[in-house]
């Protein structure tokens, strides 16, 4: 009887075991499909259902968001520029693109390279049997002498016009150019002295004229010389005295005197205005070369004699680079040692003929890498320079 109660109550407890199994299932598979989980449920790991489905799309964080290179674009070297041995302190100057000026300098209608433009400043000559006193006069034998070397050396003259273009573009100049210039109010100087050697050679002069003293007799003289065909005539300051040179301290009203007198005075008399500015004196100051660049002159002349001048190539000392102006401070040679100067600059030609043949094709190697957006140029033709 015993055992029968054991077996009763083991039956019954396997039964209630039985129920309680079956009633959580029921309870686990009735929960609803979408269960809404709070902040405290979201730390808990959360096993992934049986179900198959579409992974979410991962936005990565902008940190690992691979960024874009920009490519490079290539810095180029420059071009190897021409550099004589110069006075001291003073540099060659360019002034254009080098884009601009490779395309411009092998153009084969254009100057070939190694032109150059000697100019000379003359003030007085003296007859022979005159005595000399200062140190801008010349005798008529020195003249002379300078004169024949000039023709003997091959140079020929060129024009305002001519040097202006050559000086933008590389406009064609022969290749040993000379630029004769005299200064001041000396007529008689380029009656007596110059217009003889000028139809001889058929070259061509310009005067640097002082124009705030002249009286109508003067402009009829002036006219007169003009009227050859072998005379120019430009400004060079209106009094040009002592008192009216440049200087930081002139005054705005000698400034504007000065620059812009000239100009009044040609067009009254002359029915043009003056291109080129040759500075009273050599005296010169940063405000005054903007105020020229302003009144409209296209170049102009010191009294600096810092070396030839070629195309894209001005030798300029420091007074005139911190001026940043090179087309309106060219240099000029001194007639007491012309001479010997154009000696020099024919040297300084040959030179420069040579270094551009020496690096003909690596500056069209240059151009064709860096200057796409231009023409190509062709090339130019390496005529020898003048020998002496």
């Amino acid at each position: 009887m015993a055992r029968l109660s054991n077996f009763r109550s083991a039956f019954i407890s396997l039964c209630w075991m039985m129920l309680f199994h079956l009633a959580a299932c029921v309870s686990v598979a009735e929960l609803p499909p979408d269960v809404s989980i709070s902040p405290s449920t979201a730390a808990q790991t959360i096993k992934p259902s049986s179900t198959p489905f579409l992974p979410a799309t991962v936005i990565p964080h902008l940190t690992n968001i691979p960024t874009h290179t920009p490519t490079q674009t290539e810095t180029p070297l420059p071009v190897e520029g021409f550099l004589p041995r110069l006075a001291k302190d003073v540099k060659p100057v360019s002034y254009l693109d080098t884009c601009e000026y490779l395309a411009a300098r092998w153009d084969p209608q254009n100057a070939q390279p190694g032109s150059v433009v000697v100019p000379i400043m003359y003030h007085g000559i003296r007859k022979e049997g005159g005595s000399v006193n200062d140190n801008i006069t010349v005798t008529e034998k020195y003249f002379k002498q300078t004169m024949q070397h000039a023709v003997e050396l091959g140079f020929q003259t060129i024009t305002i016009e001519q040097l202006a273009a050559f000086l933008q573009r590389n406009a064609y100049i022969p290749p040993r150019s000379l630029l004769l210039i005299i200064d001041d109010r000396r007529l008689g100087t380029v009656r007596n002295h110059f217009m003889p050697v000028l139809e001889q050679n058929q070259w061509t002069l310009v005067m640097a004229y002082i124009t705030g003293v002249a009286d109508q007799r003067e402009w009829r003289e002036i006219k007169s010389v003009l009227a050859s065909g072998r005379v120019e005539i430009e400004a060079h300051g209106f009094l040009h005295n002592g008192a009216t040179y440049f200087t930081e301290k002139t005054s705005d009203d000698v400034i504007h005197q000065e620059i812009y007198g000239p100009i009044q005075a040609f067009e009254e008399n002359l029915g043009f205005r003056p291109k080129v500015f040759i500075w009273p004196g050599g005296n010169f100051t940063p405000a005054t070369v903007a105020e020229a660049d302003k009144a409209g002159y296209q170049l102009g002349f010191t009294a600096y004699a810092r070396g030839p001048v070629m195309f894209n190539w001005i030798p300029q000392g420091e007074p005139e680079r911190q001026a940043g102006n090179p087309f309106l401070l060219l240099p000029r040679y001194w007639s007491t040692a012309a001479y010997v100067n154009l000696d020099q600059a024919v040297e300084l030609a040959q030179q420069a003929a040579d270094f551009a043949n020496q690096n003909r094709q690596a500056e069209l190697d240059w151009y064709n890498r860096y200057c796409s957006a231009h023409p190509r140029p062709e090339m130019h033709p390496m005529e020898p320079i003048l020998k002496p």
